[in-house]
């Protein structure tokens, strides 16, 4: 993931305070992607997904005044985006069990049908076992390995320890391997 400028994002989030909707839509360009990526690992369900997406965004414009620098807006944001997504999940299990659901992603080019086939079965392994992981490991685990955040930073934008970030992702990769180790499908070749 690449991050911005820190003092870019602050700039934006003081514009935002000022009523700016410009600012607003410039942070919305910058980190809108790489939220709804991380929100639709969280959720496997690309719809609602994108709902908390823009949910972020909302609470950022009503909220910008409760920024306090101590991270940075990246992380902010993400610790936003992990609530939501742990609001959606309690909602949606006192409503129903909503099943997953695979994210269309575009075919390589020269890639043969069952290549595809095998792919797309691949990337559902490990949906699926991402979505049997605890919360708290999925969250640490794909916001280091698909959003390439460093462990201090998740660890302040999970509110935890570095050594609570580190024992989380050591854990999911375990239960990862013993899963992938029953089957012929690894894990790291389809993320």
């Amino acid at each position: 993931m690449e991050m911005n400028s820190g003092s870019d994002d602050a700039v934006l989030l003081e514009r935002i305070r000022r009523g700016d909707t410009d600012g607003a839509a410039e942070l919305f360009e910058r980190y809108a992607p790489a939220l709804l990526r991380f929100t639709d690992r969280m959720l496997s369900d690309r719809a609602s997904a994108e709902e908390v997406t823009q949910e972020v965004f909302l609470k950022v414009i009503s909220r910008a005044h409760q920024y306090d620098g101590r991270a940075g807006v990246a992380s902010w944001l993400f610790a936003i985006a992990a609530n939501a997504c742990r609001d959606r999940r309690r909602r949606e299990r006192r409503a129903a069990v909503v099943p997953l659901e695979s994210v269309a992603e575009p075919r390589a080019r020269g890639e043969g049908v069952e290549a595809t086939i095998a792919s797309r079965q691949r990337r559902e392994a490990v949906r699926e076992a991402l979505a049997d992981l605890s919360e708290e490991q999925r969250e640490a685990l794909v916001l280091a390995r698909y959003h390439g955040m460093p462990y201090a930073e998740i660890a302040k934008t999970l509110g935890i320890s570095v050594g609570a970030v580190k024992t989380r992702i050591f854990r999911a990769v375990e239960t990862l391997k013993a899963r992938f180790s029953e089957g012929e499908t690894s894990w790291t070749a389809a993320t």
